[in-house]
């Protein structure tokens, strides 16, 4: 049941409706304002963080914006 619930949070944050709000995401989740998203900083929300590895295409420990993007929305 819980995988179920991350990927469904994934999917809601895929759909097209909801694609600004990644915008709004991202924001939260970077916390220092560095216009990038630590593992740390991932873990205040589920979905970002179960994907984080996934997502993470340049492989350094931090997701870019357009990782982000790329990722879960637009």
């Amino acid at each position: 049941m819980k995988l179920y619930h991350i990927f469904g949070t994934v999917l809601l944050l895929a759909t097209p409706a909801m694609a600004q709000d990644t915008a709004a995401v991202f924001a939260a989740l970077d916390a220092n304002h560095d216009g990038k998203i630590s593992q740390a900083e991932a873990q205040k929300n589920a979905a970002v963080l179960q994907m984080f590895a996934q997502a993470d295409k340049d492989h350094d420990g931090f997701l870019s914006k357009a990782e982000f993007d790329a990722a879960f929305g637009k």
